[in-house]
């Protein structure tokens, strides 16, 4: 019975390492979507726009929900999508602070 078992185990290891990968990559896309929201956000100030651009948040959905093709289910992915939109726009809104140490035990402007 332990024989039967080992090649399942080692299956699980190489999934949970591949989760462990992916992982990885979205914390990275993420930071790095982050990045240019706040690109935005400057040039959005720079033009005297709103951080907040409910058609732009709408056309983001649209498109997210007309792409999944599951196994999530798309009220899930449209929850997720819209937690990621409401940081971006907090990123977006946030000034851009060039410190040269660190202060609360926090770089600013990263």
């Amino acid at each position: 019975m332990e024989r039967r078992r080992e090649p399942e185990a080692k299956t699980l290891l190489q999934r949970r390492r591949a989760i462990d990968t992916l992982d990885a990559e979205l914390l990275r896309l993420l930071n790095q979507r982050a990045r240019i929201a706040s690109e935005v956000g400057r040039i959005k100030k720079s033009c005297g726009l709103p951080i907040y651009d409910g058609q732009r948040e709408r056309q983001v959905l649209e498109r997210v929900r007309g792409r999944n093709r599951g196994p999530l289910e798309t009220e899930s992915v449209l929850s997720i999508f819209r937690r990621i939109i409401r940081e971006s726009r907090r990123v977006e809104g946030k000034k851009k602070i060039a410190v040269t140490g660190e202060s609360n035990g926090h770089q600013h402007g990263k």
